[in-house]
């Protein structure tokens, strides 16, 4: 049956739309690291964190201003930047660090992700953040008060209590971890992802799982969506999952955490996953690396952590979580894992020569440029399944400056439709994240119909107005093709 496309980007991530490839191969892109950390925790309150867990840094379109919310070592701290790359920490008064209110911290929590809920009526519950705690300092609740907490702003910055929490004790199955990805239109439910207890599992290893609410307070049980598999190493877990909305589907960015072979060290880095539901997922590209560790001595060399996406322009900024720091240690002379402990202290201090911290880095990616369709040899073709579509202007995104694309389009028969051949199309030898497609001058028009009828009153062009499905074949010749759609 055929596939009916909407005005949303098509992207290669997987096959959904791939009929056959000749002489073509799909690759998974990585963002390219800016050099240097855009947000560390230089302040004597953070002592050498700052660290993005939840969904917690976002460009706000009604302020024009990028907000982060990050883990520092007193708690949550705020801060501003009207470009994403130079930000400002706001002397806030609101919570007191070694004895004064002189700082940007604006919670206790860990772990909180934000949403600025523009369905919400009540402007003092217009941001929602769900963080890691405990209710009431824990006392007189089991397992101590830990769980998921609920608190609400009018600001993002002076943050209440829901009376109702935990919302998601730990009876709920779930433990720190989580990523609110905020209202999903597909579900018509907010959604968020989360890290089941481990004892869900056998062999038990952290992993990732889907829940959903219509009110932040009741929280479905959790749904399991990836874990671990055999092209993972057998000591690889998934820390979490951070996961963006993109055009018609999902991406996710899965922290894989690695032991070596004998527990002895610890590292984190980030894999690709992809859904078109939000719910099952695949890693289209197994284990290979999205955001890799930097270099031994690097400021990053031991954790690198994809969180948020956020669209700019012509890119795609990944902004990550990276550190020098291990999640913990092994004592080999006392044989003894020394848990997570011992390396609470390294942040904001020289550890072994090098001065260890948690901090905040950006990366940047062509928009749609998770994946590439590109020849093996020089010159092949991607043909699409049969689609159907309203647009009359096909669009591509595409690298071809010293090559070219051609796009021909082709009937229920796979034979290509006059007036659309390969012949007949303009060769685009470009790079550019938007070009329309030409045939001699002319758009798509309705797909199926012959140019010579286009707009005219006679019988061929009444007979023709009935929309076919179509295939349309990308000739690409050194070139790189990252999505095409028709508007």
């Amino acid at each position: 049956m055929p596939e009916h496309i909407g005005p949303e980007r098509q992207l290669f991530i997987d096959t959904h739309l791939i009929e056959r490839m000749d002489g073509v191969k799909r690759s998974l892109q990585q963002p390219v690291k800016q050099p240097r950390p855009v947000l560390e925790g230089d302040m004597p309150w953070e002592h050498g964190h700052a660290i993005i867990i939840g969904n917690s840094l976002h460009y706000d379109e009604d302020d024009k201003l990028f907000k982060a919310w990050y883990d520092v070592d007193g708690g949550t701290a705020y801060a501003t930047s009207r470009d994403g790359l130079h930000w400002e920490k706001p002397v806030l008064g609101i919570m007191a660090h070694g004895g004064s209110k002189q700082n940007n911290l604006v919670n206790r929590g860990r772990n909180l992700s934000v949403v600025k809920d523009h369905r919400e009526s009540d402007p003092s519950r217009r941001y929602k953040g769900i963080y890691w705690g405990s209710a009431d300092g824990g006392k007189g609740f089991p397992w101590g008060g830990k769980g998921h907490m609920l608190a609400y702003s009018p600001d993002g910055i002076h943050w209440k209590d829901s009376p109702k929490n935990p919302v998601m004790p730990l009876s709920h199955g779930l433990t720190d971890g989580q990523y609110v990805l905020g209202w999903d239109p597909r579900h018509q439910k907010y959604v968020a992802y989360m890290r089941p207890n481990t004892e869900f599992f056998n062999p038990m290893k952290r992993t990732n799982a889907w829940v959903s609410t219509e009110n932040f307070v009741d929280w479905s049980n959790p749904i399991s969506t990836v874990v671990p598999d055999d092209t993972d190493a057998p000591e690889d877990e998934y820390y979490r999952m951070c996961v963006a909305t993109y055009e018609n589907a999902y991406v996710g960015f899965i922290w894989v955490y690695h032991n070596d072979t004998k527990f002895l060290d610890q590292s984190r880095d980030t894999i690709f996953a992809f859904s078109r539901n939000g719910i099952s997922w695949s890693k289209p590209f197994g284990a290979q690396k999205f955001a890799p560790l930097g270099p031994k001595g690097a400021w990053d060399s031991k954790v690198a952590i994809g969180c948020k996406l956020i669209p700019r322009g012509d890119e795609l900024w990944l902004y990550y979580s990276g550190a020098n720091i291990p999640h913990n240690i092994y004592d080999a002379t006392k044989v003894k894992d020394l848990g997570r402990g011992s390396v609470k202290g390294w942040a904001g201090n020289v550890i072994d020569g090098e001065k260890r911290a948690y901090a905040i880095g950006l990366a940047k990616l062509r928009r749609d440029g998770f994946v590439a369709v590109a020849p093996e040899r020089g010159e092949g073709a991607l043909t699409t399944k049969a689609v159907t579509f309203m647009g009359s202007k096909l669009h591509v995104n595409v690298t071809g400056a010293k090559g070219r694309l051609e796009v021909e389009v082709l009937d229920r028969y796979a034979k290509p439709i006059p007036g659309y051949t390969r012949a007949e199309c303009t060769p685009i030898s470009a790079d550019s994240t938007d070009y329309v497609v030409k045939w001699q001058g002319r758009d798509l028009v309705h797909a199926t119909d012959r140019p010579e009828d286009a707009g005219g009153s006679n019988w061929n062009a009444f007979k023709y107005k009935l929309r076919q499905p179509v295939s349309l074949r990308f000739h690409l010749k050194d070139a790189s093709l990252y999505s095409f759609w028709v508007d």
